[in-house]
């Protein structure tokens, strides 16, 4: 694998996927806006896209906290990828057990259900990050597998 697009904002996550894909060019995006620019220009340049659910809209300046945040964001960036047909491996990367929606909270495991079913042109599956467990690195060495 060459090249990998992180759309995420949480320093603490982005610095263990660095260290994680050590050696490999990474671009990372830290908003919707961001991410949704560089897919649609570049998508073609990527082997893998590991996804945030919840992300500000767009990326912080030196002086705010940042856009506000998206809690689907990242299903929004899935749908985009699939009306657009960019097809790029991808792995939504979140450290959220639950949504809250109007009808209710859903949960990790029926999210990523749902989107095996919704995206199953391009998504590979979900990864749980947890700042207390490392299982996370073998979760997404599985999921990279799935996509060689």
């Amino acid at each position: 694998m060459k090249n990998i697009l992180i759309i995420e904002d949480d320093k603490t996550k982005i610095e263990k996927l660095v260290n994680f894909f050590d050696g490999i060019n990474l671009t990372i995006e830290e908003s919707f806006q961001g991410g949704v620019f560089e897919l649609k220009n570049n998508f073609q340049n990527y082997e893998l896209l590991i996804l945030d659910m919840t992300i500000p809209m767009w990326k912080k300046g030196n002086n705010d906290l940042g856009g506000n945040y998206e809690q689907f964001g990242g299903e929004k960036i899935l749908r985009e990828m699939k009306r657009k047909s960019l097809f790029i491996p991808t792995v939504l990367f979140t450290m959220f057990d639950f949504f809250p929606t109007k009808k209710g909270n859903i949960t990790f495991n029926e999210l990523n259900k749902k989107f095996n079913l919704d995206y199953s042109e391009f998504y590979l599956g979900a990864v749980f990050y947890s700042t207390n467990e490392d299982s996370w690195e073998r979760e997404l060495s599985i999921l990279i597998e799935k996509s060689k």
